[in-house]
């Protein structure tokens, strides 16, 4: 004990000596540091003053985000940034156990007002474990600039793992009672393979913990660097995820079913960031580069003009899925960004535009990472040029047909429209052709939704070549023609009067243009007229519910009046003269 004290003593000597002695590069190195250290704090607490929101989670969530972030920030400036700008001794050890407090301050603090660390001891231990890392850490930075003492240094070693056991102990205890939170009840698989998994983790940490007290193993700095990287990017992926799907999941099922979609490819693009993170960290730490370039050296296919190695189709597929996903938020944000301002029309076909574009853009960079370019594409292309021509020519021509239906704009997302076509025979419809909505407009087709809620898939193709009825092109309000037929004896004026009274405050019908009636013809039978009203074809496309209430009302108010609703009937003249017999 005394050459461990007599070896700090050496140590503070040396380092106060060094102070005295007046060093200009310390201390421009204090003031830079200080200056940052300052600005990123008033940073920190200028963004915390912002955020304001009236639910508690969702504020808790962003504080800590922001608490976790500029730590991080001084951090990286004083492990990375600094050491290759300044050249001092003491200030860059000094600002890194800074650093290190300054970072475990905020995250423990906010671990603390969380469920897992609710109980005061649990945060005092992990404050004071925490204090003790850094101090060890920092003396022993000290020892070996100064002194060099080797008692002394192999006193804090062993008393920075300690601490450091004890402290990943205490977040591998409180974190495991509580890790069932963060798992969906739908995972039961997976539920239960992690808490079978926990105890074999337990003793497994154990041993390896105390082989590396005993020195039997050794764990460089690098590595403990890598595992808390690792434990910040699991811990910011499991805080974005809990907070996306509290910001969405109130909406999925009162507002639209995007939101489902979103929060769907946010959660896909989140576990995809999350495996990058992941894996950067094990490159840079756990020379995981080794492994990397065993997979470059592995060939799939190699030519001349082509070489795949596993790792690059690996990547394509990961870096293919990737933009999969963010193209799958950002339309899905776009929608609805137009939806909520009343746009629903820019929002389907900006959808639309998005997901085929991008489609194609994806292709063709996951294309150029597996290593197919447009060298290597062309040849391909003149090779396979008949099969395209015939095999390939109805994809195409459907492919291309619909970037002309969406660009042309001659069709939307939310048309009403009307095409040849069968529109479901078995459940009786024997009509010869399609009516109904523009639900979508894909790579390929577009699907229309009769008004029996049946979805019809129709190429892209189809809409170019053929001849479409589009109710809502330009404008959405059309007008609706329903004829009656009266008896001759039926005053014209007085049928006018009771079509008009019975269209009158519709919710459904507009206003301007006003509705009119029209004496259509006097037919063999009867006196028809037409009910013409106006309605916005988007807003009521199922329109036969609409004709069937004003043939109810009509007929009522008809009826009421005294008007006869007549029949076919026919009128027998004969040229000769009967003769009739009545049999006795």
């Amino acid at each position: 004990m005394g050459n461990i004290i007599e070896g700090l003593n050496i140590t503070f000597t040396e380092l106060f000596r060094y102070i005295i002695s007046g060093s200009h590069n310390e201390v421009s190195s204090v003031i830079f540091h200080a200056v940052i250290l300052l600005i990123i704090l008033i940073l920190q607490n200028k963004i915390r003053t912002t955020v304001d929101t009236h639910d508690f989670a969702k504020e808790r969530y962003f504080l800590f985000i922001i608490d976790l972030i500029f730590p991080l920030i001084f951090l990286a400036f004083v492990l990375y940034i600094a050491p290759a700008v300044l050249s001092d001794k003491v200030s860059q050890i000094l600002f890194k156990a800074i650093g290190q407090l300054y970072f475990a301050f905020f995250f423990i603090r906010n671990l603390i007002k969380l469920k897992s660390f609710e109980y005061i001891p649990w945060g005092v231990l992990i404050y004071v474990l925490s204090i003790i890392s850094v101090f060890t850490y920092l003396v022993l930075n000290l020892n070996a600039s100064f002194s060099n003492n080797a008692e002394t240094n192999e006193f804090f070693l062993i008393t920075l793992k300690i601490s450091v056991m004890l402290l990943f102990y205490t977040f591998f205890y409180r974190g495991t009672r509580h890790l069932s939170g963060f798992i969906s009840n739908k995972h039961a698989l997976a539920l239960r393979l992690v808490e079978n998994l926990i105890p074999f983790i337990s003793v497994l940490f154990f041993i390896v913990s105390v082989l590396w007290l005993l020195e039997i193993i050794h764990i460089s700095s690098s590595i403990f660097r890598g595992l808390v990287l690792c434990i910040i990017i699991i811990i910011v992926y499991a805080f974005l995820r809990a907070y996306c799907t509290a910001k969405l999941a109130t909406k999925i099922f009162s507002q639209s079913e995007s939101y489902l979609e979103l929060l769907n490819k946010l959660q896909l693009l989140l576990k995809l960031l999350l495996v990058y993170g992941l894996y950067k960290v094990f490159l840079t730490f756990f020379n995981f580069g080794y492994f990397v370039h065993y997979l470059q050296s592995l060939f799939i296919l190699k030519t001349d003009l082509v070489k795949i190695s596993f790792f690059s189709a690996i990547s394509s597929v990961f870096l293919f899925l990737i933009l999969f996903s963010l193209i799958g938020v950002f339309k899905n944000i776009t929608f609805l960004s137009y939806n909520k301002r009343g746009k629903e029309i820019e929002a389907g076909t900006t959808r639309a535009i998005i997901s085929n574009l991008g489609l194609l853009m994806v292709i063709i960079i996951s294309l150029s990472q597996l290593g197919l370019n447009w060298k290597v594409l062309i040849p391909f292309a003149g090779a396979l040029g008949i099969g395209i021509g015939f095999g390939l020519q109805t994809i195409m021509n459907n492919y291309i047909s619909g970037f002309i239906l969406l660009f042309s704009k001659k069709l939307k997302v939310g048309d009403v429209i009307e095409i040849e076509g069968n529109a479901g025979r078995a459940i009786g419809n024997t009509l010869e052709t399609i009516y109904g909505r523009v639900e979508s407009i894909d790579v390929l087709s577009a699907v229309v939704k009769t008004t029996d809620n049946i979805e019809i898939v129709i190429p892209n193709s189809q809409f170019i070549e053929g001849q479409i009825v589009n109710y809502s092109l330009t404008d959405s309000d059309i007008r609706l023609r329903i004829p009656f037929g009266v008896s001759y004896a039926s005053d014209p004026n007085q049928i006018k009067e009771i079509l008009l009274k019975v269209c009158k405050d519709h919710p459904s019908i507009l206003s301007s243009p006003a509705p009119n009636v029209w004496f259509k013809e006097m037919g063999d039978s009867a006196l028809v007229f037409n009910l013409l009203c106006w309605i916005n074809i988007r807003m009521l496309w199922r329109i036969n519910p609409l004709i069937s209430e004003i043939y109810f009302k009509g007929w009522y108010e008809l009826k009421e009046a005294g008007v006869e609703i007549p029949f076919p009937q026919r009128d027998l003249w004969l040229k000769n003269k009967i003769k009739v017999e009545i049999e006795k």
